[in-house]
């Protein structure tokens, strides 16, 4: 089931650039990829472009010879692009292909820039790359590890295509950068008086509106795992997010909530969780890269891009009239996140953590 896609050959190039500015999520699912090109080009210098404040994400990531950390001020945005053309790539391949990324593709002093059809942005690369996948003539929605492995196929990268998610996340991946956490991770967890059958990570937060569920309703979930599964709740948050953990884990007797961590330290204690459940969000793929079972709420975003949807990695959802293609980042009512029930999500948990279906 090959792509229909056009291949650009690549063949025999030394040093390539990999360009995926944001976010967490994002980022965590382009790490299959750059596996696979190392395997490809297993001599070749790989470097990596990304936000500043993302760099830790792909820290220990051995498929990587460096990442260029973009800061936000203008000054080192410079710096960072006269790093890169010192190296002067062979390639230089923009995953995301907004306006900033297309700038930065196109000044790199790459011999060939490949991005995404944007339509707008394609006369800054060389060679574009479809953003849908197609089989047999028709557009297919996959897991987006599974479609960025398709991308690299596109290339001349052997890739390996599954079912479309049937098999991605039944194995683990591995998430390098969660090792040098992984000693806090565990003094964290030895302090806790009784973590019972186990922890439950509850995510919350969303990056915007129309993806949140009411608190009510999380302050709900989590009792119920608490006294139904024996679960301990630890209650994730990111940026701006930590009032909400506290408000969610105050109302819950034995939820706790961590304190400021890196991306190190979230994934390692990610990584020692019996399931993760929330809104779809970096952590998410963060438990999909470590093993770790998923319940996810869906509601402007699509599972069949953002989730495996297996026996391991579950989705609640509301396929409403609205839904398709919707990505707003405000919608009043949600009606997609409103309808979604605490039973729902609840019944998920418990099969999850018992079981394939």
């Amino acid at each position: 089931m090959m792509s229909e896609a056009p291949v650009i050959d690549i063949k025999g190039v030394e040093s390539i650039l990999l360009v995926r500015l944001f976010a967490l999520g994002d980022i965590v699912l382009t790490l299959p990829l750059v596996r696979q090109i190392r395997k490809a080009f297993p001599d070749a210098w790989i470097g990596y472009l990304v936000k500043e404040r993302f760099a830790a994400a792909l820290a220990g990531e051995t498929g990587l010879d460096d990442v260029i950390a973009l800061p936000d001020r203008a000054s080192g945005q410079l710096a960072a692009v006269r790093r890169i053309r010192k190296v002067k790539p062979d390639i230089a391949i923009d995953l995301l292909s907004t306006p900033r990324s297309a700038l930065l593709t196109r000044v790199c002093g790459a011999r060939l820039r490949i991005g995404m059809d944007t339509g707008r942005r394609n006369g800054y690369y060389h060679e574009v790359l479809p953003r849908a996948i197609i089989r047999d003539g028709k557009r297919v929605r996959c897991y987006t590890i599974e479609s960025n492995l398709v991308l690299g196929g596109m290339l001349g990268i052997p890739c390996t295509e599954t079912g479309c998610g049937t098999d991605i996340g039944d194995e683990p991946y591995g998430y390098p950068a969660a090792a040098s956490g992984s000693q806090w991770a565990r003094s964290f967890v030895s302090q806790l008086e009784d973590v019972g059958n186990g922890l439950a990570g509850i995510v919350p937060g969303s990056t915007y509106p129309s993806k949140s569920w009411p608190k009510a309703r999380f302050i709900e979930l989590s009792k119920r795992i608490s006294g139904e599964l024996g679960l301990r709740p630890v209650i994730m948050w990111g940026p701006g997010e930590e009032g909400l953990a506290k408000e969610i884990a105050g109302a819950v007797p034995g939820a706790v909530v961590p304190p400021a961590t890196g991306v190190a330290e979230a994934g390692a204690l990610i990584g020692r969780m019996k399931v993760l459940v929330g809104i779809d969000s970096g952590p998410k793929h963060i438990a999909v890269l470590t093993g770790v079972p998923t319940v996810t709420l869906f509601g402007p975003t699509d599972p069949r891009i953002w989730d495996p949807m297996n026996g391991r990695h579950r989705s609640v959802w509301k396929e409403l009239e609205c839904a398709e293609g919707c990505r707003e980042k405000e919608c009043t009512p949600a009606r997609c996140m409103d309808m979604i029930t605490v039973d729902e999500v609840f019944d998920e948990v418990r099969d999850v953590i018992g079981g394939e279906r």
